[in-house]
């Protein structure tokens, strides 16, 4: 075989070996930077893949998670909303037995009420009361129209009541009416009252005693002119009052600066001697602003009429701006009633019991003279309480002034027996210092005639 021209000539195998290495080196490239930053990119590559892949599912793993988390909600929610409808369910369900109860009582009462007689509220038994009389005073503006027109529509479940709207006060022709006649007891309206005029103390003691009664005109004189009134001279027992309900107003400005405490002194005496004790309704309770406020207007109230204050009660009416019935108003005013009868029940125990001493001193004094207080034992409870003073003055050594300041005071209120002491002890109390009430108080309960 020839040797191409130009071609080297090969003698030997180290003359190949030669050739061979000298053309590697002739056509050998170093590519180590290329495939390195080929691989680099190829990790990058991964990595930004796997990192994406990581994003994708972080976002479907929030989603599922947001997912999963509102449906959660939604199920407490469902829940929630159920628990509240089974609550407002329960609530309604309990309100609605609430009022049924309600409604049953009120039927219950309502029916008591028209079946009343004389002594179902303190079990007094006193045969001839045919019929109890409670009259209902107040000032003019004081609600005292309002009230009774509630108690008649509570009592008889009308739509509204008949008694008209207040009267100015004035001077003038007042009539006395009563309402509810249908009942055993009557409420009677004494419209016009508490103008502070020096006349109404006389009414009011004429219209306390029967003197003036439902269907009579009171005639107020002008000043200068005499008064031409008409009066029954012996009323019956049952034409008399035997039971008071006052009304006063909340933000009435005398009530709070001590004025009608002032003026209602001789009707607080009158009552006192009388043995009645008021009920007192105070009406616009929602013209005061804070408790403290409320709780000072029946305080205040208490003390300016003489009621208890377990018988001084806040009092919503019926009126124009409230003439939906509520049967918690009739609650109120069936508690309300309950009180005046049963007051007035004990009223009635107190004035037999000083008709029956009157008339028994009457009697002994036409016999020969002689007093009951000298037949009867000095501690015994038909002794006068100047003769039961004077006993236990002996005793505890009390001086004679006091014992004769408090007789004086117990008989100008009327109270002329220890029987009938004991009886009223709740105010006759008030005319002993404290020394002698508390003996005085032992004393009468250990003859077992007060509790």
């Amino acid at each position: 075989m020839g040797n191409e021209q130009g071609s080297p000539k090969i003698e030997s195998f180290s003359d190949f070996i030669g050739i061979v290495a000298g053309v590697k080196a002739v056509e050998y490239v170093d590519h180590t930077e290329r495939y390195r930053r080929e691989a680099e990119e190829k990790e990058a590559r991964r990595l930004e893949n796997e990192r994406k892949q990581r994003v994708i599912e972080e976002k479907i793993r929030v989603e599922r998670e947001k997912e999963l988390e509102e449906e959660r909600q939604r199920e407490q929610y469902q829940q929630q909303r159920q628990r509240e409808v089974e609550l407002e369910k329960a609530k309604r369900k309990e309100e609605e037995q609430k009022q049924l109860q309600l409604e049953d009582e009120l039927c219950r009462r309502r029916a008591e009420l028209f079946d009343y007689k004389f002594g179902d509220k303190t079990r007094l038994q006193i045969e001839d009361v045919t019929q109890l009389r409670i009259g209902v005073f107040g000032p003019t503006g004081s609600g005292k129209s309002c009230f009774i027109n509630t108690c008649e529509r509570a009592v008889r479940k009308t739509e509204k009541g008949s008694a008209p709207d207040s009267t100015t006060g004035q001077e003038g022709t007042i009539t006395l009416q009563d309402y509810l006649p249908e009942m055993f007891f009557h409420l009677v309206d004494t419209r016009g009252f508490f103008s502070y005029s020096a006349n109404e103390t006389v009414e009011f003691e004429n219209i306390l005693f029967g003197k003036l009664q439902p269907g009579d005109n009171i005639v107020r004189p002008v000043d200068g002119q005499a008064s031409a009134q008409d009066m029954h001279q012996c009323p019956e027992f049952g034409q008399r009052l035997h039971g008071i309900i006052i009304v006063v107003k909340a933000n009435d400005p005398r009530l709070s600066e001590g004025a009608l405490k002032d003026y209602l002194k001789p009707v607080r005496d009158i009552l006192r001697k009388t043995g009645i004790e008021p009920i007192t309704v105070v009406t616009h309770r929602d013209k005061l602003t804070t408790e403290d406020d409320r709780k000072d207007a029946l305080e205040q109230a208490s003390v300016a009429t003489g009621s208890s204050p377990s018988h001084t009660f806040f009092v919503w009416n019926y009126n124009k701006d409230k003439q939906h019935r509520d049967p918690e108003i009739e609650r109120m005013v069936f508690d309300i009633v309950h009180y005046a009868l049963m007051t007035a029940e004990q009223a009635v125990k107190i004035m037999k019991q000083k008709e029956k001493n009157r008339q028994e001193d009457e009697m002994m004094r036409a016999l020969d003279g002689v007093s009951i207080s000298g037949q009867v034992a000095p501690d015994s409870a038909d002794a006068s309480v100047e003769m039961f003073l004077r006993f236990l003055q002996k005793e505890y050594q009390w001086s004679t002034i006091s014992v004769k300041t408090a007789s004086s005071q117990l008989a100008n209120d009327d109270i002329t027996s220890v029987r009938l002491m004991a009886m009223c002890w709740r105010t006759a109390q008030e005319r002993f210092p404290i020394d002698m009430k508390k003996i005085i108080e032992k004393e009468l309960r250990k003859r077992g005639m007060i509790p």
